[in-house]
């Protein structure tokens, strides 16, 4: 019980970031403050790796109370522990690549910057008032069952940033 507790004990923030649309392409950037508690390191030495997923949106503001959302993206990120060499890993299955570190502090920074480009409906390309919103987060439903299962009777966690969110330029 106690290691289904420290997987999911993380500090995740959104610093900044911004977007732009050009030629029917959203661009999108982000800083993001990851970090896990050290515990987590732990389990991801004994073999369980964690999905980091950024979750991107393009959403349109309007006057009334609720806001419409276009498209969703999602970007998992895989931390891992490869137990022969002693190193950790990160695997972006978007970039199609695997990067290896020394230390989960230098992994996490690899994280440090997203950036992303996706195509958009020319439709959706010219709308008004559109903003981007995205957050940072553990994909529990990654984990194992039994830390899955653990994961959602035992919060709260701060397994996730808080949704952030600024205007397409």
């Amino acid at each position: 019980m106690l290691l289904a507790s420290t997987i999911t004990a993380a500090d995740f923030k959104i610093v900044g970031g911004g977007a732009q649309i050009t030629d029917q392409h959203l661009s999108s950037h982000a800083k993001l403050d990851l970090s896990l508690n050290p515990r987590s390191a732990t389990a991801i030495v004994n073999g369980i790796p964690i999905i980091i997923c950024i979750d991107l949106e393009l959403v349109q503001n309007k006057l009334w109370p609720w806001s419409t959302t276009f498209l969703k993206w999602r970007y998992p990120v895989k931390l891992g522990y490869h137990s022969l060499s002693r190193r950790f890993t990160v695997t972006d299955p978007r970039k199609q690549s695997t990067a290896v570190f020394h230390t989960l502090g230098e992994a996490l920074r690899q994280l440090d910057r997203f950036s992303v480009i996706e195509a958009l409906p020319a439709a959706i390309a010219k709308k008004k008032n559109l903003v981007v919103r995205i957050r940072a987060r553990i994909d529990t439903e990654s984990l194992p069952a039994p830390l899955r299962l653990m994961s959602e009777l035992l919060p709260p966690w701060n397994q996730q940033s808080q949704w952030h969110e600024w205007p397409v330029q």
